[in-house]
C-alpha cells in the first residue's frame, strides 16, 4: 500500500514542472467524527459508549465469543477501531497474526513539521532519509497514545527495540485497558517513539498482536482468556472480498462462524487443521508443495522444506527472491517500481492457478486472487489527467490512456521473510482461516 502513496507522491513532483496543477482537497474528519458516523459500527453491535461515561456500567456484559468489525482502506489494510485507557482513546489498529506484541503510537513520538524548498535551481528532488537522526515522521497524522491522560495506566518502562532491516520499531512498554467491540482487559503494550516513515502512509495507529506468548508478556489472546467470559481458546478471520461493501471482514473470538464457509451442494467445505510449529510464536505452519499447472505441466515452486506464515498486516503474497523469480516467469509478470511487479491486465482471467498443498488438500489462488486492482482520485497535470483508481482483486493503476495491474507476489526484505511463505490478504481473502490455541493448529477453508 504504502507504494502507491509514493508513487502518488512522485506523480505530484513531476508535475512541478507543468504549467497547471488542479488537485481536489478533502477535509478530514476527527478520529471520533469518523468513529459516531462509521456505518459499520451499530450494523455490528459495537458499543461506543466508552466514548461516555455510561460505559462503565456495561462493560460486565457476559458473553463467550465477540466480534470484531474490520473497516477496509485502500482493500490492503484491514484495521478495527477500538479504545485505550480510561477515558478511552479511539485508536485505528491492525489485528496482525505475525506479531505476538501489541503496540499502540505515543504521545512521545514527537511530531516535527517537515519544511520543503521548491527550488527552481535544482533538477533533483531529495527528502531526508529514514538514516537521519529525524525517525519520528511515521507518527504523523496519527493518533497517539498519551498515558498521562488515563487513569488506568500503569508503568512499566522496559525499552522495546525491534530492529529487522529496514523495519525499526523503538519504544517502551506500558498497562492500560483496552476496549475492543464488547471486550475489556488490562493489556501490556509497547509505546512506540520511533516507526518506519511509511507509517505516515497507514491507516494504523498501532498493532494488537495475535501470536503466541513469546515471554513473560501475556498477549492479546491469552489476555482475553483469563479477563472475560471467553473460554474457548480459538479465534477465526473472514476477509470480506466484495469490493462494494464498507466492511472490511470480521475476527470471531472465542468461535468459528459456519456462515463464513464455503457451501458444496447444500454441505459445507471440510475444514483442514495442519499443525503450527510448536517452537514458534507465530501461526507458522508446513507447506507441503507449491506448483503451477500449465498445459499438464507441473512445474515446481517449492516442496519439502516450505514454511507457511498467517499475515493478516499485509494484502501480499512475500516470498525469497529465487522463488518469486520463477513466478514472475509463469505469470510474465515485468519489473515495475518499489519491489512491485507489473502484469498484463487483459490476461488476468488467463493467468494459471498457483496450488498450495497443505495438509495434503490444495489450496488454489486464480489469476484475480493474486493480482490487486486499485482505484483513487485524478490528479490533473498540465492538462492531463492521471488517474489512481480504487482497489478491487487487480490492483490496476491508470495514468492517462495506459492501465497497469500490480501482482501480489514481492520479494521478502527481511531476513525472516527470505524463511518463509507470508500468506497476506490475497490469500487469505479467499480461505477463512481458523487459529486453534489449546490444540497448537491452524484451519483453513474456502471461504463463502
Amino acid at each position: 500500500m504504502r507504494y502507491l502513496f509514493v508513487l502518488s507522491w512522485l506523480l505530484f513532483l513531476f508535475c512541478i514542472g507543468n504549467t497547471k496543477i488542479v488537485l481536489d482537497l478533502f477535509r478530514q474528519e476527527t478520529p471520533r467524527q469518523s468513529i459516531l458516523k462509521s456505518p459499520n459500527i451499530p450494523e455490528h453491535g459495537i458499543w461506543i459508549d466508552w466514548l461516555k461515561e455510561s460505559y462503565e456500567k456495561k462493560k460486565n456484559y457476559t458473553r463467550t465469543n465477540d466480534t470484531i468489525p474490520l473497516l477496509r482502506f485502500l482493500d490492503t489494510e484491514f484495521y478495527a477501531l477500538i479504545g485505550i485507557g480510561s477515558p478511552g482513546k479511539p485508536m485505528k489498529v491492525i489485528f496482525d497474526t505475525a506479531w505476538s506484541t501489541t503496540w499502540m503510537m505515543s504521545n512521545d513520538c514527537p511530531i516535527k513539521p517537515m519544511k520543503v524548498i521548491f527550488d527552481t535551481a535544482w533538477s533533483t528532488t531529495w527528502m531526508m532519509s529514514n538514516d537521519c537522526p529525524i525517525k519520528t515522521v511515521g507518527c504523523w497524522f496519527h493518533n497517539k497514545y498519551d498515558h498521562k491522560h488515563s487513569s488506568k495506566y500503569v508503568k512499566d518502562g522496559r525499552p522495546y527495540n525491534n530492529n529487522e532491516g529496514t523495519y525499526n520499531l523503538t519504544g517502551y512498554y506500558s498497562r492500560d485497558e483496552l476496549k475492543i467491540a464488547h471486550t475489556v482487559i488490562n493489556q501490556t503494550f509497547v509505546e512506540m517513539t520511533s516507526v518506519p516513515y511509511w507509517y505516515i502512509f497507514t491507516k494504523a495507529d498501532g498493532v494488537v498482536g495475535l501470536g503466541l506468548p513469546q515471554n513473560d508478556i501475556n498477549p492479546f489472546l491469552q489476555n482475553v482468556l483469563n479477563q472475560t467470559n471467553i473460554t474457548k481458546p480459538i479465534f477465526s478471520i473472514y476477509l470480506n472480498r466484495d469490493k462494494s461493501s464498507k466492511k472490511g471482514g470480521s475476527i470471531i473470538l472465542g468461535a468459528i462462524d459456519k456462515k463464513h464457509i464455503h457451501v458444496t451442494n447444500k454441505v459445507p467445505d471440510k475444514i483442514t487443521y495442519v499443525p503450527i510449529n510448536s517452537a514458534s510464536a507465530l501461526w507458522e505452519f508446513s507447506i507441503d508443495r507449491i506448483f503451477f499447472e500449465i498445459n499438464r505441466k507441473i512445474i515446481t515452486i517449492c516442496e519439502n522444506d516450505c514454511t507457511g506464515l498467517a499475515d493478516t498486516s499485509t494484502n501480499s503474497v512475500i516470498t525469497a527472491q529465487n522463488m518469486l523469480s520463477v513466478i514472475n516467469e509463469q505469470i510474465s509478470a515485468k519489473p515495475f517500481y518499489f519491489g512491485k511487479y507489473q502484469v498484463e491486465c487483459d490476461i488476468i482471467n488467463k493467468l494459471p492457478a498457483l496450488t498450495f498443498v497443505i495438509g495434503g488438500n490444495m489450496f488454489n489462488l486464480t489469476g484475480p486472487d493474486y493480482t490487486q486492482k486499485v482505484k483513487a482520485s485524478s490528479v490533473y497535470c498540465g492538462g492531463n489527467m492521471f488517474n489512481l483508481t480504487g482497489p478491487d482483486y487487480t490492483q490496476k493503476l491508470s495514468i492517462g490512456p495506459f492501465t497497469t495491474c500490480i501482482s501480489a507476489f514481492t520479494g521478502a526484505t527481511t531476513v525472516s521473510e527470505q524463511k518463509r511463505w507470508v500468506l497476506g490478504g490475497a490469500f487469505l481473502a479467499r480461505y477463512y482461516s481458523i487459529y486453534d490455541i489449546a490444540n497448537k493448529r491452524m484451519g483453513l477453508v474456502r471461504a463463502a
